[in-house]
């Protein structure tokens, strides 16, 4: 019955998107924290909803704790955001856990009908689906979230979100929480009804987003909180199920992915502040070891910073014009280690970005092996990672801004306990 519920659920996405036009919209898909002087991710939202004076939005602060209207509300926030950056409309639209009825309002989905672009804001993904999909137990999409993905294809415009409002998007498996020491540890429990773990560190998903965007599971915060175990042990966890993937896009805060192009080739390119991680697990292996400890081997890891792009239809990365491979220019005599590799700037980590420390070190150095321990020891786990062939770093200096950046692709990564 689970698996039915999944599949009727994909299948309601892509009849809403066959029975609309051929149109594609575009998506800013933030990592959360997105400061309010982010011109170049507000902007973008702008310019793809239809412009400085002609952009109409439709704001969903479902997922908030204080949706609307007071003067410290979600709504108020994105609405003063929004028209500043140039709007000409923000609309709240009033659906919410507590007021579902409003998803069949005649004049709620008619106003949602002139809009030309939407904004989910953060708090708590499983509201947003708790709101829009009829309630806890329905696989049924709204009439008003169907009105919204319409609408999007109808005008070719802009779905936006950050945090929460980002996981959501997802057409496959939604995570909903848990860090990624205990996720490693103890496994990813996807349920397939929205559900709030009592656990803080509890790996969690539920079995679907809101269908935006179909080509992996997304995490938002992400080398922020060192969630790249947490990521990897979902996917692994959740690929066999109708709703799972292969592939994973983690979106660090004050960041975008951006999602442009024709369905047959559809790009995602980063701006902002620090980058996107893809993980690929479709030639990996996972399972007990021999000494009956979760092992994940073989994954593919690639760290996309501004203006870099993946071909979402084949997962293939192009780098920005001004990044050049480090092979033969490497300037590290051994590489980095880290006794805290999913250090979080939650939890008075030493130093956050562990990963992407070990991993830079590891193309700008000869050897092709890195090594990084988890901080909790109970048990240890350690991820390991290398390059080959197919594992390219790259590094340059934006002529337009002056600032450097680091990217890489395909790093093979390896996690399993030491102990």
């Amino acid at each position: 019955m689970s698996y039915l519920l999944a599949l009727i659920t994909l299948i309601g996405v892509v009849v809403v998107c066959v029975t609309a036009t051929n149109n594609e919209f575009s998506m800013v898909l933030v990592g959360g924290g997105l400061l309010d002087d982010n011109d170049e991710v507000w902007s973008t939202i702008i310019e793809l909803g239809g412009g400085s004076g002609f952009a109409r939005f439709g704001v969903i602060s479902a997922a908030s704790e204080d949706p609307c209207c007071d003067e410290d509300s979600s709504f108020v926030y994105y609405r003063d955001q929004l028209n500043k950056y140039g709007a000409a409309e923000v609309y709240y639209i009033p659906i919410t856990v507590d007021t579902t009825g409003n998803n069949t309002n005649p004049e709620v989905i008619s106003h949602i009908r002139t809009l030309t672009g939407f904004m989910f804001g953060g708090g708590d993904q499983l509201k947003i689906v708790k709101s829009f999909y009829n309630g806890a137990a329905s696989a049924e999409p709204s009439p008003a979230l169907i009105a919204i993905k319409e609408t999007l294809y109808a005008s070719g415009g802009v779905v936006a979100g950050t945090s929460a409002g980002t996981d959501c998007m997802t057409a496959q498996v939604m995570i909903s929480g848990g860090v990624s020491y205990s996720g490693v540890n103890r496994g990813a429990h996807v349920y397939w009804e929205p559900h709030a773990s009592p656990v803080f560190d509890e790996l969690t998903a539920y079995s679907r987003g809101i269908g935006m965007f179909p080509y992996g599971i997304l995490d938002t915060h992400f080398e922020n909180r060192g969630r790249h175990g947490r990521l990897a042990r979902l996917l692994a966890d959740s690929a066999g199920l109708p709703t799972g993937s292969l592939y994973g896009f983690g979106v660090d805060e004050n960041t975008a992915l951006v999602v442009t192009g024709p369905t047959s080739g559809r790009v995602g390119r980063v701006i902002g502040q620090r980058g996107v991680v893809v993980i690929d697990i479709s030639r990996a292996s996972a399972g007990p070891d021999s000494n009956g400890r979760w092992c994940l081997a073989d994954a593919r890891v690639s760290h996309l910073t501004s203006q870099d792009q993946v071909l979402l239809t084949s997962y293939s990365f192009t780098p920005a014009a001004f990044k050049t491979s480090l092979a033969g220019r490497e300037s590290c005599d051994k590489v980095d280690s880290s006794s805290d590799i999913f250090a979080s700037e939650e939890a008075d980590a030493v130093e956050t970005f562990q990963f992407e420390k070990v991993a830079k070190s590891l193309f700008d150095s000869r050897d092709t092996v890195a090594v990084g321990a988890s901080a909790e020891k109970r048990p240890p786990y350690l991820v390991e990672m290398s390059k080959n062939d197919e594992s390219v770093g790259m590094d340059g200096t934006d002529p337009a801004t002056g600032q450097y950046w680091f990217s890489y692709y395909n790093m093979r990564v390896k996690i399993y306990s030491s102990g």
